[in-house]
């Protein structure tokens, strides 16, 4: 039978063994003493000096002291990363819809309504609209290539048509309410 070793300054008696055992090591192999065995000796003085040593202690405490500063390592900030890239735009999409929200973003909203009127008028806002007289594209230019001037893409372009026009307006009427007023005075612009 196995003896269980002394604990530091404690005289194990009975029970006391038996709890021991049980709570601090599994029962593999180990024999809780007999009860008349554990009465008849005197734990030794071994440990005295040194009871963290004892398994049933918990482990001694360790203290952390701040490092010198010659141990220490200079700090230095991280570095920042590199920026990402920003992806490339999506191409234009040359549409009427782009078209018209450009006109409106360069003359306004009650200017944008005139305009609107005359070329709905004129073209229904269609970029390939075209008429016997030789009048093209939205804003009706008369001939048609006369926009060549604002973009080689002029025959299906709504954008560099309507370029075109809003240079035309500005330069024949001073406005586009005023290419408007023309427009219903005489049927034409």
């Amino acid at each position: 039978m196995k003896r269980i070793a002394p604990v530091a300054g404690l005289a194990i008696t009975g029970l006391a063994v038996l709890s021991l055992v049980a709570a601090s090591t599994p029962m593999t192999g180990i024999q809780p003493v007999p009860i008349a065995e554990a009465n008849d000796f005197v734990v030794s003085q071994q440990f005295e000096s040194t009871p963290t040593q004892s398994p049933w202690w918990p482990a001694p405490t360790t203290y952390i002291t701040n490092p010198t500063p010659a141990a220490t390592a200079t700090w230095a900030p991280a570095k920042k990363p590199a920026p990402t890239k920003k992806p490339a735009p999506a191409p234009y999409r040359d549409t009427v819809w782009n078209a018209r929200a450009y006109v409106k973003a360069q003359i306004g909203a009650a200017q944008y309504h005139c305009i609107s009127v005359v070329w709905w008028h004129e073209s229904k806002w269609n970029p390939r609209a075209a008429n016997p007289s030789g009048a093209y594209g939205i804003p009706q230019a008369k001939p048609g290539n006369k926009m060549q001037a604002f973009g080689s893409n002029w025959r299906y372009s709504p954008l560099t048509q309507v370029k075109w026009g809003m240079w035309y307006v500005k330069d024949r009427y001073g406005s586009a309410c005023g290419a408007l007023a023309f427009w219903d005075s005489q049927g034409w612009y």
